[in-house]
């Protein structure tokens, strides 16, 4: 998987490009307002001062809901990691029930997989390494899949091996689950459509600032710095293995300290 620009480009640096353009943005405005100050009748500077308003509005709803996405995908990368340590853990159980030689075995390969699957989740966005690590988690999924289904072909009584196959196959979904969440990244046009929309709202500002003969920096910063870290916050949300914001691999740890 090849990791996109805004994802393989450190956060800080996107924030300080994105901020001096914004800064850039409202001064070319500015200066394109001072240059048509002369020639806009006062009625147009009132049209202006509206179209600003209804501009940063839209900013505003594009934000939000670009917000609300990465959130989303947030919440959803954390649930999985739930689901999936109590589906391993739910199979721990009832492996134990298992007799000699089949349970412990089992169990020491659920140990095993509890492992990986836990540098799986701090393995952040280095590529090889998670690539390794599904290497891995499918060749343990296949043994303990094998070791399974042959101990319930032979057991008289199915229900707890189909009890523990149910719950694998749990665990080897969420699995595959979490794999496909780690890719599903906000689109990356819609973070440039926010960026664009965010630009050409600051060089409205600014030539608002400019028809009207005067300038706020004061202003003109707290906007550019407002909307930079917006921005980040919403790609650093969807930066859960890398970010400042990340995902919490609690659930795993709690079920590896209760081995």
């Amino acid at each position: 998987m090849n990791e996109s620009f805004l994802y393989k480009t450190h956060e800080v640096i996107i924030q300080c490009v994105f901020f001096v353009l914004m800064m850039a943005a409202t001064e070319a405005g500015y200066r394109l307002g001072r240059n048509s100050e002369a020639r806009i009748p006062e009625n147009t500077r009132s049209q202006i001062s509206t179209i600003e308003a209804a501009l940063l509005g839209v900013l505003a709803l594009l934000l939000g809901f670009t917000m609300s996405m990465a959130v989303s995908r947030f919440e959803i990368r954390k649930q999985l990691v739930l689901e999936e340590a109590d589906a391993i853990g739910t199979s721990r159980l009832r492996a134990q029930l298992l007799p000699a030689p089949a349970g412990p075995e089992i169990v020491a390969l659920l140990g095993q997989y509890l492992n990986i699957r836990l540098h799986y989740g701090s393995a952040g966005n280095d590529l090889a390494r998670l690539e390794e690590l599904n290497i891995q988690t499918a060749h343990l999924q296949q043994e303990l899949w094998t070791r399974t289904t042959a101990y319930a072909q032979k057991d008289p009584n199915p229900v707890t091996a189909g009890l523990l196959l149910q719950s694998l196959n749990q665990a080897i979904d969420l699995g595959e689950a979490r794999w496909m969440a780690f890719q599903n990244h906000v689109p990356e046009s819609v973070i440039y459509v926010n960026a664009v929309v965010s630009l050409l709202s600051a060089m409205l500002v600014g030539y608002s600032f400019g028809v009207n003969g005067r300038r706020n920096i004061f202003s003109i910063c707290v906007l550019s710095i407002s909307i930079t870290l917006l921005l980040a916050v919403i790609i650093d949300l969807d930066r859960s293995r890398s970010g400042f914001i990340r995902g919490s691999q609690q659930p795993m740890v709690d079920l590896l300290q209760r081995r």
